[in-house]
């Protein structure tokens, strides 16, 4: 009996000494989304985005130096990161092209897609976010490139500022898209 007094103190004491620490879900800033143009004739189709494999988690991604990259373990994506990512764009697309109806529906083999692929999407130990990609406009006949890479400080500590962050750069990106699809020749 007291063996097994002393078994249940020692764990006891053994659980208040180990802090386990919560996990932590983030999400990027949410944008504000306007009301789809349904008459337009210019139809921007955003397919979805596509991460880097190592994005590819709920981890979020801390660059230690040039070669070494950490999964996070208690900070998390509430939702898979592309999926933030291709909404977080359609709805900046759909705010910014004002003249385009900005969808993920293909309607006529006549409408333009955007393509994005992203390489680096996390935050590193110099207090930096790095964003990078490509972005393809296919319309027509015609194949517009825009490759993007953003280094941003990051204003104050913690992965909420992290997050922040983070959403800052890609709606950079989101505009630079968007200039660039403004110039296209299907505009």
């Amino acid at each position: 009996m007291r063996y097994l007094v002393f078994v249940f103190l020692s764990l006891s004491l053994a659980g208040c000494g180990s802090s386990a620490s919560q996990l932590q879900y983030y999400r990027l800033p949410a944008v504000a989304v306007k009301a789809p143009q349904v008459d337009s004739s210019k139809v921007l189709v955003i397919e979805p985005v596509m991460v880097a494999s190592y994005l590819n988690s709920n981890a979020l991604v801390y660059q230690n130096n040039a070669v070494n990259l950490q999964l996070t373990r208690t900070h998390q994506w509430a939702e898979a990161l592309d999926q933030q990512l291709s909404r977080n764009l359609q709805a900046h697309l759909s705010a910014a092209l004002t003249d385009w109806r900005v969808t993920q529906q293909v309607s006529s083999s006549g409408d333009s897609r955007l393509t994005v692929q992203v390489t680096q999407f996390h935050t590193t130990a110099d207090g930096q976010v790095l964003i990078s990609g490509q972005a393809h406009v296919l319309s027509g006949a015609v194949v517009r490139q825009l490759p993007f890479e953003l280094q941003l400080p990051i204003a104050d500590d913690g992965y909420d500022e992290v997050v922040k962050t983070l959403g800052e750069g890609w709606s950079q990106v989101a505009s630079q898209i968007a200039v660039m699809i403004t110039e296209s020749p299907a505009s």
